[in-house]
């Protein structure tokens, strides 16, 4: 099944974004929040976002999702890349990529522990309901295989589950994936065309997900457009380079260092100004 999965997100890798398309740099070199506004988990305290040489230092030491999410963004197809450099595991600890943010609802995709300490982490695509910190779907779907599994512990079947891999068709998908690497950067891309998502960790194809938002009856907004976010929870991370493009992407900021020379910093340089 996850083999399928990957050959058709790969399928979706090689189209090709429009001409016109816009590009949004944020190298956060001379970062500052103007344009963006954090959207934490069932309203949580605001996490720490702060630059240091050029790129962006971030704290979420709690287990809720701490996103800085673009102001004013409603796009609907585009690209986005990402570094991060997890340093410290402070708890469950997730790094996450969201796309369509909007009011209410984001489509979140994460690495790591996201739901419970499960026996390994995890790579999942959901529909999160923001105020309340619900993973939309995934509850219902462990009910029903509880069930199936003539009463044996939620937790003993979920385990196993995880382990595997849990592929659904209501914009909710799980599959097994270690941890990043602290202390080393590591790229994310998501791909967003229309109502499907395809999720890359350097480079390699690691989620695809298609969400038909029409049918979602607890949607209380469109999930066609909305707002890009990144953030973490559980984890102290940098990120850097973040580009973002896409036909209603407006043209914002300049690559203006190469990602390999933001790249060569040490770990031993890290710890020293933390």
């Amino acid at each position: 099944m996850r083999f399928a999965i990957l050959m058709i997100g790969g399928i979706l890798l090689f189209q090709t974004l429009p001409v016109s398309a816009g590009t949004f740099f944020e190298t956060f070199d001379n970062f500052n929040l103007k344009d963006w506004e954090e959207v934490n988990e069932r309203n949580a305290p605001a996490g720490e976002w702060r630059g240091i040489n050029g790129v962006l230092h971030a704290e979420s030491k709690d287990n809720a999702i701490r996103m800085l999410v673009i102001k004013d963004a409603a796009w609907h197809d585009y690209e986005v890349e990402l570094d991060v450099m997890p340093l410290a595991k402070d708890g469950r600890g997730h790094i996450v990529l969201a796309a369509r943010v909007n009011q209410t609802h984001a489509i979140v995709f994460a690495i790591g522990n996201i739901f419970w300490n499960a026996p390994a982490p995890i790579v999942s695509g959901f529909i999160f309901r923001l105020n309340i910190g619900r993973r939309v779907g995934l509850p219902l779907i462990l009910v029903k295989i509880q069930d199936l599994f003539n009463g044996r512990p939620q937790g003993e079947i979920v385990d196993e589950l995880l382990q595997v891999g849990v592929v659904t068709d209501i914009c909710t998908t799980v599959l097994p994936h270690p941890f990043l690497e602290r202390g080393k950067w590591t790229q994310l891309k998501l791909r967003v065309v229309d109502k499907t998502f395809m999720f890359s960790v350097n480079g390699e194809v690691v989620l695809y997900l298609t969400c038909l938002f029409d049918s979602f009856v607890f949607l209380e907004e469109d999930l066609n457009v909305g707002s890009v976010g990144f953030g973490l929870a559980g984890y102290t991370a940098r990120f850097d380079n973040l580009k973002i493009t896409g036909e209603d992407v407006p043209n914002h900021g300049n690559l203006s260092v190469q990602p390999q020379g933001k790249l060569t910093v040490t770990w031993g340089q890290i710890k020293s100004e933390q």
